[in-house]
């Protein structure tokens, strides 16, 4: 009722996200053997989003239940629901705004940073921004800062270890500068700067005050001419790793799309992400494998997922992919993909020496719009792996089965409410 009477001075919008995905793994993110077990899941996401705008002032509340089924007694009174997104934005003008609290970051073509929409649980950090924006729109710049604590620090005084420094930052700054123009180029550059204390592997005493710093930059440029558009990206990244080596890395990508029409098109692309040398003793004190920081593999590099943390294995990756998206009907989308897994690197990380190609992943996705909003989605992808390809995954060669990953998605999003 509070909501419905400022409506009349504010604008309102209230909307949810119901979202339910069954999945079938049988060499998802891994090679299936004789020894495991296929598995079928179902995976659910609930939200109820709120956003307000007042004069100068903007807030929004994204309220998330995830889950995946059976993870909770269905006579249990267990408490799933969580804060996804709250934040506020004030702006002190019309170019210059303030926004701080809990949310997603996306830039670009969130190969660094996302909201991870795929996952289940998805991505948000905990940061604030400062946004400036030109009087004509074209130029924008942003610059976010975020510092992580554990949960008890109000009831210690004093500086103690960061419990989650192995998989998430203590601090973190970057800056995102884009630039638009009329003849269809844009380009954006980005620079990050994330801390992280030092690994607990390294040392059993760790250091609160011992930050490691990870610096990455680069630029990612679009150009769009119909019927084409064009699609590239260089960053390199430099510091110190976790376990106290020193880091040069790099990674760039490109990318050609021939638009026939809205719903028909074919793409053609490279991506190379830099790995270490793991035959040379410079591997002891340097690392050349690149991280994508708070990127989706997922979008990325094949929707099985083996290369959704692409620094994991330290070798690299380099993908050459053919897309096709072929329009079915009014309703219908059909997406299909090949990809060509190679290594930039011969030797993995226990100094085996393999061969480069790693072999070619097929992902093929329908999605068919039932209404503006409610969509029905569904995938399938197959992996046609070599035997490098089981090394790297620690699996003797020829020991691997068929891999196969199948889902089919369900996804309501709805307007609830709108002044609009």
């Amino acid at each position: 009722m509070l909501f419905i009477s400022s409506a009349i001075f504010a604008q309102l919008t209230v909307s949810g996200e119901w979202r339910t995905r069954g999945e079938y793994r049988n060499g998802y993110k891994t090679i299936p053997t004789s020894n495991t077990t296929s598995l079928s899941m179902v995976g659910q996401r609930t939200r109820l989003n709120v956003s307000y705008q007042k004069d100068k002032l903007t807030t929004y509340l994204s309220l998330q239940d995830a889950r995946i089924w059976g993870e909770d007694k269905w006579k249990a009174d267990n408490n799933g629901l969580g804060l996804f997104e709250g934040w506020i934005e004030y702006r002190f003008s019309n170019n210059v705004a303030l926004n701080a609290g809990r949310q997603s970051l996306i830039y670009d073509d969130q190969r660094l940073l996302c909201s991870a929409d795929w996952r289940t649980f998805a991505e948000a950090h905990d940061i604030a921004r400062l946004l400036f924006t030109s009087n004509d729109k074209t130029l924008h710049f942003h610059l976010g800062y975020a510092i992580n604590n554990d949960g008890n620090i109000e009831g210690n005084p004093f500086l103690s270890e960061y419990s989650l420094k192995a998989i998430q930052y203590k601090n973190m700054v970057y800056g995102h500068l884009n630039k638009s123009w009329n003849n269809g180029l844009t380009a954006s550059l980005v620079g990050v700067r994330d801390g992280f204390q030092n690994d607990p592997k390294v040392t059993s005493q760790p250091d609160p005050l011992k930050v490691y710093y990870r610096n990455t930059f680069g630029s990612y440029l679009e150009y769009e001419t119909d019927p084409w558009l064009f699609s590239a990206a260089g960053y390199l990244q430099r510091g110190t790793d976790l376990d106290n080596r020193k880091i040069n890395a790099n990674f760039y990508s490109a990318r050609a799309t021939y638009m026939f029409n809205p719903e028909n098109s074919l793409m053609l692309g490279y991506d190379h992400y830099s790995g270490t040398d793991f035959s040379s003793s410079d591997a002891l004190t340097e690392t050349g494998t690149f991280s994508t920081l708070y990127g989706p593999g997922h979008k990325f590099l094949g929707y099985m997922d083996y290369f959704a943390i692409p620094e994991k294995h330290g070798a690299g990756i380099n993908d050459l992919l053919l897309r096709a998206n072929i329009g079915i009907g009014t309703k219908g989308v059909l997406e299909a993909t090949l990809h060509q897994f190679n290594l930039p690197q011969s030797y993995l990380r226990d100094g085996t020496k393999v061969d480069k190609n790693l072999g070619q992943e097929l992902d093929l996705t329908y999605s068919y719009k039932l209404d503006k909003n409610i969509a029905l989605k569904a995938g399938f992808s197959t992996f046609f792996y070599t035997e490098s390809m089981e090394q790297l995954k620690g699996i003797a060669p020829g020991d691997g089965d068929t891999a196969l990953f199948g889902w089919v998605m369900f996804v309501v999003k709805p307007t609830l409410f709108s002044t609009k």
